[in-house]
């Protein structure tokens, strides 16, 4: 074994291999993987191997896409033989919000690029007469997805690697990993010592011992699934082609075709378990299945024997109990670990199989490129943070296991798991009838019900689903309530950094696209963009003093944005990065009757001439030593009131009795998207991501290319400049009708597909729903009107200014 690589990936499962594969595809080959046993002898070799194309997700969608097209070609490409089946899916739904899912997905199989139908019983029975169509309103077909041989799959990309030049090494267990002094990594086995600029753990069942090894949370837990499958069955024996495998809410519960019997593979929504207790598995752990339970799943195969009545006619020849990897969202954890640079996780994945190519690839890109062709938010480990302790990840994940095959709307969370960060006024707001939900551990009013004051769980009185809920009549009047008088909001949720130092503004110019504050007071919002020039980072900075700068950024973003701040520091530069996340609290005050609010309990003249729009001063608020920053992002007069955490409740006390004669009222997270929808407010995560450019997402008065300083990102814009953009941000207003959109709605013009939607909301001071999307750019510039499909239909969308439907000359936040 060499003593030093560019890459060396821990683990020789599905995940291990496509990444390695991948890299080498990109060029990188000086790689090495290190595997303990043979390469799919953790959970891949024992994997049922479906490789399904229906997802929710357009970027899910985008990497099982790519597994389906590659598995087949893989024998050519390898030499390696590979048992693919392409026998096709058809997912049931047996109520009106799974109808109503397979149409918004069908909107995402027109932007991933699949072929699919929604189909009627009778034709459910055409493709597979076996199947007893009780209950089922439609199917969700389609032909060209199936399933795999894990381990020839796996074996098949381990020749590609080996072909091309990099290293696979088994029989030789990883036994620790230190960071060096210069920045690179040291990986310890049983065979010597092993040197490498990355370190990528993707090491399955492990790896949460892996991680700990450097210090590293890894929410995983180790679920046990099982699979039955029959003797051969007469009825199959004959039959060509191969049946479709068919996924049914109802028996919760794959069914499919496997040498000539039937494979049943429940997921169980009670009893489901971790194994081992919630520890690891001893490390001589190879090849091995876990004793079965059949009893225990008994309710749900007596199920799958009536959705398949040949089911249940003969006896079962194999029971396969086996391991599988889970996180609590369901998604695989990809990207880099928050901390030192280069420690990559590449693991976590309970369909490994399916997603090992795809995942692969797009995680070869991010770390050859930069970045990868799609959005890899959703996979980044960073996504949880220290909030995520063990008891959390493993009450959470086997609910989420439990909802594997139950439609779960658009913002539903789990009840368990909750309650993790909570601010100073979350009892408060709760007596209030908030309705919570979580984001990064965080417990965020997204609405105010009065009926639901004795409420078990959060946002429990919302009837959730793909059209607009019984929340909106509150949203409404929350929104007009900021509009029309004064509002009042507990943002503490927000990211929070203190940046200071000697050096702290010419760093904060190097790195933000923006022109930063000369001037104390001084706000902008800016950006982090990556060497590419497109968007990592959306950050609102603050100068309190020369050297001393105060930035926010999305709940979510905490530790992202943190180690992009980190990480873009220079040795000797004479810089602080503090993040003071949990130390602040933040009120958000907001309507015209705001200054009229908070003037009589603030020692700070409020008024126009002594405290301008985008401008923060000291001050203090109810006796308590604040930070007012006069911003909002809901297009407003108002303030954001930053206090210590432990003087929110009396801040917010005496703002109510305050705002009393002027009507002052409580607005969560549903109203605030609403209002900055009005306002054409981009949203992180939504229209800014790092698939697009500044000008791409109409951000260029963002954007100071003549400051005079070579921020990261300028010189990559100045060419895209040239190159013009490849897609547009519009801002839309629909025609009427019953819901909004949600994001990855397909865009029309004609029978052309030229666009997608970002995110949506309905405006309630213009009465309208709204939206962004990307276009072709020509569509910007040629054509005020497209079609959106939603829920399988088309509505009409005209292109609007995207200065704001509401208060287009943007006086009221200067008022």
């Amino acid at each position: 074994m060499k003593n030093h690589a560019r890459v060396v990936i821990i683990g020789g499962g599905a995940m291990g291999v496509g990444l390695q594969y991948h890299l080498a595809l990109e060029g990188w080959t000086d790689t090495v993987l290190i595997e303990k046993g043979e390469l799919t002898s953790g959970s891949t070799w024992h994997a049922a191997g479906q490789v399904p194309h229906f997802n929710g997700s357009l970027n899910t969608t985008k990497i099982h896409l790519y597994g389906t097209k590659l598995y087949p070609k893989l024998e050519e490409l390898t030499g390696q033989a590979v048992s693919w089946h392409g026998c096709g899916g058809i997912r049931l739904a047996t109520n009106q919000n799974e109808v109503d899912w397979f149409k918004y997905v069908y909107g995402i199989s027109k932007l991933a690029g699949y072929e699919c139908e929604i189909i009627s019983p009778s034709e459910i029975k055409k493709y597979h007469p076996f199947v007893d169509t009780f209950g089922v309103i439609c199917g969700f077909y389609t032909p060209h997805d199936g399933h795999v041989a894990p381990a020839d799959v796996t074996n098949a990309m381990a020749a590609g690697i080996r072909k091309m030049g990099a290293e696979i090494i088994r029989r030789n267990r990883v036994t620790d990993v230190k960071l060096q002094p210069n920045g690179e990594w040291k990986v310890f086995t049983e065979q010597g010592d092993i040197t490498c600029e990355h370190v990528v753990n993707s090491a399955g069942s492990y790896c949460d011992v892996v991680g700990s090894w450097t210090g590293h949370k890894v929410p995983i837990v180790n679920m046990l699934h099982q699979y039955f499958i029959t003797e051969p069955l007469k009825e199959l024996i004959d039959l060509a082609p191969e049946l479709p495998v068919i996924r049914d809410p109802y028996a919760h519960a794959y069914l499919r075709e496997e040498t000539n019997g039937i494979l049943v593979g429940p997921y169980e929504t009670s009893t489901a378990h971790v194994c081992w207790d919630g520890k690891p598995p001893s490390w001589d752990f190879e090849s091995e299945l876990l004793p079965n339970e059949l009893e225990r799943v008994f309710p749900w195969l007596e199920r799958a024997g009536e959705r398949i009545p040949l089911f249940a006619k003969y006896g079962i020849k194999r029971i396969v109990s086996g391991a599988i990897t889970h996180t609590t969202d369901g998604n695989y954890l990809s990207g880099p670990a928050h901390g030192a640079p280069n420690y990559w996780m590449h693991c976590g994945a309970s369909i490994g199989v399916a997603q090992g190519g795809g995942a692969g690839k797009y995680l070869a890109q991010w770390m050859v490129h930069g970045q990868a062709e799609i959005n890899m938010r959703e996979y980044d480990p960073r996504r949880f943070g220290d909030w995520a302790t063990q008891d959390y990840v493993h009450q959470v994940a086997v609910v989420d296991y439990q909802h594997m095959y139950t439609c779960m709307p658009p913002n539903h969370q789990h009840h368990v798991g909750r309650d993790l960060r909570k601010t100073s006024l979350h009892d408060i707001l709760k007596a209030e009838g908030a309705q919570f939900g979580q984001i990064f551990g965080w417990e965020r009013a997204r609405w105010y019900d009065k009926n639901a004051l004795g409420a078990k769980y959060t946002n429990e009185s919302e009837i959730l689903g793909y059209k607009r809920t019984n929340a909106f009549a509150a949203m409404r009047e929350e929104a007009r309530c900021v509009r029309e008088r004064v509002g009042l909001m507990d943002l503490s949720t927000f990211s929070k950094f203190e940046i200071t130092g000697r050096d702290a503004h010419k760093f904060l110019e190097r790195i933000c696209a923006n022109k930063i504050a000369s001037k104390d007071g001084g706000i902008v919002l800016t950006h982090l963009l990556n060497q590419n020039g497109f968007i990592e980072s959306e950050l609102t900075v603050t100068r309190l003093g020369p050297e001393s700068f105060y930035a926010l950024s999305a709940a979510a973003a905490q530790h992202y944005d943190y180690d992009q701040l980190t990480w873009r520091k220079l040795p000797g530069e004479q810089v602080t990065i503090t993040d003071n996340t949990d130390k602040y609290g933040t009120l958000v005050l907001a309507g015209p009757r705001a200054r009229d609010t908070l003037q009589p309990i603030c020692d700070t003249d409020l008024s126009n001439a002594s405290f301008r729009w985008l401008t923060g001063k000291m001050a203090k608020v109810a006796g308590c030593g604040v930070v007012l920053l006069r911003v909002n992002y809901v297009g407003e007069l108002g303030w954001e009131i930053h206090c210590d955490m432990k003087d929110m409740p009396k801040i917010y006390a005496a703002l109510r009795e305050s705002g009393k004669p002027h009507g002052i009222g409580l607005f969560g997270t549903y109203a605030m998207n609403s209002l900055r929808m009005e306002k054409a407010y981009r949203g992180w995560g939504s229209e800014l991501t790092n698939e697009v450019d500044m000008i791409e997402a109409s951000m260029s008065r963002f954007l100071r290319l003549d400051k005079g300083v070579d921020f990261m990102g300028r010189t990559a814009t100045l060419e895209r400049e040239k190159t013009g953009p490849r897609m547009k941000l519009v801002y839309l207003e629909l025609d009427e009708g019953d819901c909004d959109v949600l994001g990855n709605e397909p865009v029309y013009y004609g029978d052309k597909l030229v666009g997608i939607t970002t995110s949506g909301g309905f405006g309630f001071a213009v009465n309208k729903s709204l939206a962004f999307a990307y276009v072709e750019p020509t569509i910007e510039v040629m054509h005020n009107h497209v079609e959106i499909m939603m829920f399988n239909a088309r509505r009409k969308a005209r292109l609007i200014p995207d200065h704001g439907i509401y208060d287009p000359e943007n006086l009221r936040p200067r008022a």
